[in-house]
């Protein structure tokens, strides 16, 4: 008989097709594992809370967090009237204030709030307004902002936080 002939053409390509196939595998673990790797870290980034829990979990001190929420503290002045000049036509006008102190405000503020010289500045600004200027579309911003500059001023930075007009009456 004779010897075998060496395989030529298609059959002689079989073996190659299975290290494409190795490759092919090797390449799809390794992007399946990249990718992976960048969802657990974006979980980890972005997950709030994760990283505490797997740091107590691995017997890690907890971090303190500085965090502490608590409830403004408001101050409601009494309401006072005041009469606007008004080309001779004179109106009254009746506001009532409450004033928001700052979180970090020391404690005597609120006394300091109450004290006569915050009613003199008030009073004093509010005797100068004109009739118009409280009247017109932004009139009450207008008069809340300077309300909460001379408050400012009087009882010190960091004292207040903001100044919420309650009540408004003209008339």
């Amino acid at each position: 008989m004779s010897e075998p002939k060496p395989e030529t053409g298609a059959a002689a390509d079989k073996p190659r097709p299975r290290k494409r196939r190795r490759s092919r595998r090797l390449l799809f673990f390794a992007v399946l594992l990249v990718l992976l790797a960048a969802g657990g870290g974006a979980v980890w980034k972005f997950a709030p809370g994760l990283r505490n829990q797997a740091e107590q979990l691995a017997g890690m001190p907890a971090k303190a967090v500085g965090v502490v929420h608590t409830r403004p503290d408001y101050v409601d002045l009494p309401e006072m009237a005041v009469t606007l000049p008004n080309n001779g036509h004179p109106r009254q006008m009746r506001i009532r204030i409450t004033l928001e102190l700052a979180p970090d405000a020391p404690a005597s503020a609120t006394a300091d709030v109450l004290s006569p010289r915050v009613y003199d500045a008030l009073l004093t600004y509010l005797r100068t307004l004109r009739d118009g200027e409280v009247d017109s579309g932004l009139g009450l911003d207008r008069l809340r902002g300077d309300l909460y500059r001379r408050l400012d001023l009087v009882l010190g930075p960091g004292v207040l936080r903001d100044v919420l007009i309650t009540s408004l009456v003209l008339a």
